[in-house]
């Protein structure tokens, strides 16, 4: 694991839409190991390594859930609005930044009335978001103004990287620059002759799977492997068999989301690849949310996709929980599928009528001999 590199990226501020400065780290990151870097119309980073045999894509959006500033008051709060996925309860007194439009970052919170001044009905009702403000320390509008922050401006949760002893990583935003920390070091390592290797940073991930759409039709590629989060139900209170993964226990490769299927074939792959370099291997569903192979599988007629996901504790808050073992876990096995496959394997994921022809061969002779 690069820890520096993951730590970097996780530091950064980049909800949906104002994805800059990710961007700017994978391009630092990438640039002397890969043949070229181009961006799709919406910004997302598409690097290339190779120039022949298939194309295969390892995708990690850029972006996280954050805020964007509504309203500044002329006492100098700022009022805003939420970006991607939130639960208020995990928003009040948490810390944030705000990025102006020059890039400056200056710090926040989100304020809450002291339970002093709150009747007993009060403190058993949460607040809404329409109730929340950002405080920046400022008294007046113009102070807000002359700091350059304007209405219009991204927000995201204070910067908190940290390790836990020798296997727990915490942070924000670690949904997902995991998948783009993956994304990159897998890039750096793998060579195989054999195929186009592409690794993508999507935007607009958790506003519609929006850089997924636009980035599939900028490179058009033959398979893709999606690297992304999904809920650990590892902690008190979660229904631990809708949400069975566990930190430590390895990456789960979600077998459906609200908006994809993996293929059936390069699934099996991917099995046999845990096997062959001794990687754990979890399994999970996710009726209520979608990763980006919910564009990658559909876009310009469809291809293989399979997305892989690194069990999180406290997603879409202010701080996150990852297994270090289970990002080494992760690597080992899609590195270990990326230097396996060849033009042959990458055509079979998707040759239908040789998978219908040994099923309808396997009926013939199953009645033959009855």
């Amino acid at each position: 694991m690069n820890i520096e590199l993951l730590q970097q990226l996780c530091e950064a501020s980049a909800v949906s839409g104002d994805e800059q400065d990710v961007r700017a780290l994978l391009i630092n990151a990438l640039d002397p190991s890969v043949d070229e870097i181009t961006f799709d119309g919406l910004g997302s980073f598409v690097a290339r390594k190779g120039n022949r045999g298939p194309k295969v894509a390892i995708v990690g959006h850029m972006d996280e859930v954050g805020f964007m500033i509504t309203h500044i008051d002329n006492s100098g709060f700022l009022r805003f609005t939420t970006i991607g996925g939130w639960w208020s309860q995990s928003m009040l007194n948490h810390r944030v930044t705000i990025r102006t439009r020059k890039g400056v970052k200056i710090p926040g919170i989100i304020g809450s009335v002291a339970p002093h001044a709150l009747t007993e009905k009060q403190r058993q009702q949460p607040l809404t978001f329409d109730e929340m403000f950002i405080d920046i320390g400022a008294s007046s509008r113009e102070e807000v103004e002359k700091r350059g922050i304007a209405i219009g401006d991204f927000s995201s949760p204070e910067a908190n990287f940290a390790r836990w002893g020798e296997d727990k990583i915490v942070g924000k935003a670690l949904d997902n620059r995991v998948g783009c920390a993956l994304m990159a070091e897998l890039l750096q390592t793998v060579d195989n002759p054999e195929i186009t290797l592409y690794g993508v940073g999507s935007v607009e991930e958790e506003v519609g799977l929006r850089g997924a759409q636009t980035s599939a039709e900028h490179i058009k590629p033959d398979v893709v492997i999606v690297l992304d989060t999904a809920v650990a139900g590892d902690v008190p209170g979660i229904d631990n068999i809708k949400y069975p993964l566990k930190l430590g226990d390895g990456p789960g490769l979600m077998l459906f989301d609200k908006r994809y299927f993996p293929n059936q074939q390069l699934v099996a792959a991917l099995k046999e690849c845990a096997k062959r370099s001794d990687a754990p291997l979890q399994f999970c569903t996710m009726k209520t949310g979608a990763t980006d192979g919910g564009r990658y599988n559909v876009m310009g007629g469809g291809r293989p996709v399979a997305a892989l996901c690194l069990p999180t504790r406290y997603l879409h808050a202010n701080s996150g929980m990852i297994s270090a073992a289970d990002y080494d876990a992760l690597f080992t096995l899609v590195r270990e599928l990326l230097t396996s496959l060849t033009a042959e394997k990458v055509k079979s994921f998707t040759d239908f009528r040789q998978v219908n022809n040994t099923q309808t061969h396997s009926s013939c002779i199953k009645a033959a001999n009855e």
